[in-house]
């Protein structure tokens, strides 16, 4: 998990979703969605995924009140064939968007073994493991992807064309043993970055570049990152980007309306979510014993480091979030500053540090 270092607050995970909540059902979103947009949120930064957690509520805040996202959307589903549709989020926050999505693949891949869904007109929709492990959560393999404005450099290029461009392949194991890989297709998330500028705090070198194409460890000034391992990470961005765009008609690459730019104007994000029903090809309870089997060999082999562990993908997440459980969610003091503004103007009860 890639981190930034600042100076922070250990504030109680309930706390934050409470608030988040409260929150977004002030801004028009009904109960049941603020709760799903909430936990989205609050589970991120409970995994590590800071850049995708609760330091995004004031972003989507600041664009629901310029008009570009709607707290109730009217989302529309049309199913193409038997285990295929295209869902219109109505430009609904991206968490919503994204859930339905997933459980619409679920229930196609019950009834055909395998189900996609194609997503348009959606905003940004937080951490893709979230929908990943609720597939997964069904006793499937789950399969999705989404894209962003361009933020990324491809291999060879001192210009950007697509985004971040993130995918989760989760894989259903035994229990709550699930394999989970989500990862954006450049060397960090741009949110990252974000959350460093807002705190004031310097990024490292060789994760972006200024305007001119410099490399450089001033967040604020940022205007793209690299892509993660060279012409492999530019590559799969690009067909990542096709994915979310192509089938649904979406916009791409430099087409898509920027995250920080007009906040009026509507993102117009694609994504692509898939279930895969384990059920149709082998017995369930064989298959998630044969990931279990697989992640206690990994487990086993022997570390490059001594007191070192190999672990499995999920599995440093699924450790920080017992962690952050226990110990409170680290919140920098900017962000705890902006959330308890955001406290005070709903009038709602303010984050206190955790003992």
């Amino acid at each position: 998990m890639v981190q930034i270092k600042v100076n922070s607050h250990q504030v109680d995970w309930e706390s934050l979703r409470l608030l988040a909540c409260q929150i977004l059902c002030k801004n028009g979103l009904t109960q049941q969605d603020a709760t799903l947009v909430a936990d989205s949120l609050v589970q991120a930064n409970l995994r590590g995924i800071d850049s995708h957690g609760i330091a995004r509520l004031p972003h989507y805040l600041n664009r629901m009140k310029h008009g570009s996202i709607k707290p109730t959307p009217n989302m529309t589903l049309t199913q193409v064939a038997s285990a295929c549709a295209i869902l219109d989020g109505d430009h609904g926050l991206g968490q919503m968007v994204m859930a339905k999505a997933s459980d619409e693949a679920v229930s196609l891949a019950r009834k055909a073994g395998a189900g996609w869904v194609s997503v348009r007109n959606s905003s940004h929709c937080g951490a893709l493991a979230h929908y990943g492990l609720q597939i997964a959560k069904q006793g499937m393999i789950g399969l999705v992807f989404t894209h962003v404005d361009p933020m990324v450099l491809p291999h060879g290029s001192k210009e950007p064309f697509c985004g971040t461009n993130p995918l989760c392949i989760a894989v259903a194991g035994q229990g709550d043993e699930h394999l989970c890989l989500d990862m954006a297709t450049s060397v960090v998330p741009w949110n990252t970055v974000a959350n460093a500028a807002h705190e004031g705090v310097p990024i490292p070198k060789g994760w972006a570049v200024d305007k001119d194409g410099i490399d450089i460890t001033q967040a604020s000034r940022v205007a793209a990152l690299y892509p993660f391992g060279g012409y492999k990470g530019s590559g799969l961005g690009l067909l990542i980007d096709m994915l979310c765009s192509l089938l649904g008609g979406s916009p791409y690459g430099p087409d898509i309306p920027k995250m920080y730019g007009d906040p009026s104007q509507h993102r117009q994000l694609g994504g692509l979510v898939g279930a895969i029903d384990l059920s149709h090809f082998i017995d369930t309870n064989t298959a998630q014993k044969r990931v279990s089997e697989m992640i206690d060999r990994w487990g086993n082999l022997q570390p490059a480091e001594t007191g070192g562990q190999v672990q499995y993908p999920g599995q440093p997440e699924v450790q920080e979030r017992q962690r952050r459980i226990k110990n409170g969610v680290p919140i920098g003091h900017e962000l705890f500053k902006t959330l308890n503004d955001l406290a005070q103007a709903y009038e709602i009860d303010h984050l206190t540090h955790q003992p």
